[in-house]
C-alpha cells in the first residue's frame, strides 16, 4: 500500500510484522504530527533517521526493492524542495541577503530552510507510510480497524475490496488502447492524443461503475450491510509488542521536538 499498486510483502517474520496494524497507524500518526508541529528541518530529519532503522532492522521489508518502488516519491520530493525554495526566495524580504542570485530569483538562508524542511517532512511521509502498511497486508489492516478501533465493517472492507480492484484500472487502460487501435480509432499528434485520453478515460469510468455495482452486490449477498454483528476467522489482540511500538513512537516524536528546543 506504499505508493504501489501490490503491497510489499515481508520477506521474514519480523518485529513491526507482529505488531498490529493498527498499533503501527497509531505510531505513525504521532510521527506525523510530530513533523508538522515545527518548521526546522532538523526535526524531521531525526525522524526520516529513526524510519530508516526501523525500516533496516524491524520492518521485514525487502530493501533491494524499496528504491526502485519509491523511486517516484523521490523525484517528487527533489521537485517539491526545489519549487519551495525558488518560491520563498522569491518572496523573501529584499533586506536578507541572498545566497544566489540570478535575475529576479534570489535564493536566502530562510527559503532553503524552508525548502528543506517540506521536503523532508515528505521523507517522513513516505518512511512512515512504509512502516505503517509495509509489514502486513491490507487485509489484515481492514481487520484490525473493524476489531480494535470498531470501524464499520462496511467502511473498512469496502475500501479493502476498492484497493484490490485498484490495479486492474492499469490492466484496463492498457486493453481500451489495444482495442481502439484494431478499430483505427486515434489519430496522431498532440491534440489527437489529448482526445484520445479523454476517450479512454470516459471508457473507463463506465467500466469502474460497472465494477463497482457488481462489487457492491457481492457485499450485500454476503451480509456486509446486514447490521448484525460479525464475527471474525483472524482475533487479533493487543500485546506488548504494540504497547511498545507505540510507546517507543511517542518517546521518538518527542525526543526530537524536545532537542529542537
Amino acid at each position: 500500500m506504499s505508493f504501489v499498486s501490490a503491497p510489499l510483502e515481508p520477506v521474514r517474520p519480523d518485529f513491526l510484522t507482529r505488531v498490529t496494524p493498527a498499533a503501527r497507524l497509531i505510531a505513525g500518526l504521532t510521527w506525523l504530527v510530530a513533523s508538522i508541529a515545527t518548521l526546522d528541518p532538523v526535526v524531521p530529519v531525526r525522524l526520516a533517521v529513526a524510519g530508516v532503522v526501523a525500516l533496516v532492522l524491524w520492518s521485514g521489508l525487502p530493501l533491494r526493492r524499496i528504491p526502485r518502488r519509491l523511486a517516484p516519491l523521490g523525484v517528487a520530493i527533489v521537485s517539491l524542495t526545489a519549487f519551495s525554495i525558488l518560491l520563498s526566495g522569491s518572496n523573501a524580504d529584499r533586506s536578507l541577503a541572498a545566497l544566489v542570485a540570478f535575475g529576479p530569483v534570489r535564493i536566502t538562508a530562510p527559503a532553503v530552510s524552508a525548502g528543506l524542511a517540506i521536503g523532508l517532512r515528505v521523507v517522513v511521509i513516505g518512511l512512515t507510510t512504509l512502516l505503517v502498511f509495509g509489514p502486513s497486508d491490507p487485509t489484515r489492516m481492514a481487520d484490525s480497524l473493524v476489531q480494535q478501533w470498531r470501524v464499520p465493517d462496511r467502511f473498512a472492507y469496502g475500501t479493502l475490496a476498492a484497493f484490490r480492484v485498484a490495479p486492474f484500472m492499469a490492466g484496463d487502460w492498457t486493453v481500451i488502447a489495444a482495442a481502439r487501435r484494431l478499430r483505427g480509432i486515434g489519430s496522431g499528434g498532440v491534440t489527437g492524443r489529448i482526445r484520445d485520453a479523454g476517450d479512454r478515460l470516459l471508457v473507463m469510468l463506465v467500466s469502474a461503475i460497472r465494477r463497482a455495482e457488481r462489487l457492491a452486490l457481492a457485499m450485500d449477498t454476503r451480509g456486509f450491510d446486514s447490521g448484525i454483528r460479525r464475527s471474525h476467522f483472524r482475533e487479533l489482540h493487543v500485546t506488548w509488542r504494540d504497547w511498545l511500538t507505540m510507546v517507543a513512537a511517542v518517546a521518538v516524536a518527542v525526543a526530537a521536538l524536545a532537542l529542537h528546543r
